[in-house]
């Protein structure tokens, strides 16, 4: 597991160092963009995301960035409402291998809270992701994009069964 999670590490480090060596002429702030992911869900459970990241786009095929993540949940389905809050990191590279399409590679971290019998823990959970997107412009500076990816890593204690896709919706604007 140590030896996936070290060559996954190396193969985004080094997309990302190709990335440098790929790039147009723009000045490096006109290749900037922002963005994010948000998602909540209201009820017996409820889950409010909030993940914001920056990334370059350093050449027409490579996009590369960070972000944070935060998440609240609260689940009634028990007599005493559990809660939980978890937040961490992401390092992410995109290949787009069409126009629309892209390759997608992320290294995450959070830091899970878990009840056990008598009281609430937290671990630190490592993620790598794969998968690939669809990415939309909708004006020369912005984008939406819809993604599908897979915990690959399968930590213990990661939320995910092996191959379970994970969906999500998120957006960019140049800065």
């Amino acid at each position: 597991m140590e030896k996936i999670t070290l060559t996954s590490i190396f193969v985004l480090f080094t997309v990302l160092l190709n990335a440098q060596n790929t790039s147009d002429e723009k000045p490096f702030k006109e290749k900037l963009y922002t963005g994010g992911q948000f998602g909540a869900t209201f009820g017996t459970y409820t889950n409010v995301m909030i993940s914001p990241m920056i990334g370059a786009r350093f050449s027409e095929k490579i996009y590369a960035g960070l972000g944070i993540e935060y998440q609240y949940t609260k689940d009634k389905h028990y007599s005493q409402p559990k809660t939980y809050n978890q937040f961490g990191g992401r390092l992410f590279s995109q290949y787009n291998f069409a126009e629309k399409l892209y390759a997608h590679a992320e290294l995450a971290g959070l830091s899970m809270e878990y009840y056990n019998l008598t009281s609430k823990t937290r671990n630190f959970v490592p993620f790598f992701y794969l998968g690939g997107g669809y990415r939309q412009k909708l004006s020369p500076k912005s984008f939406i994009s819809f993604r599908v990816v897979f915990d690959v890593l399968q930590h213990k204690n990661s939320p995910y069964s092996a191959w379970e896709p994970i969906f999500s919706i998120g957006f960019g604007v140049g800065i």
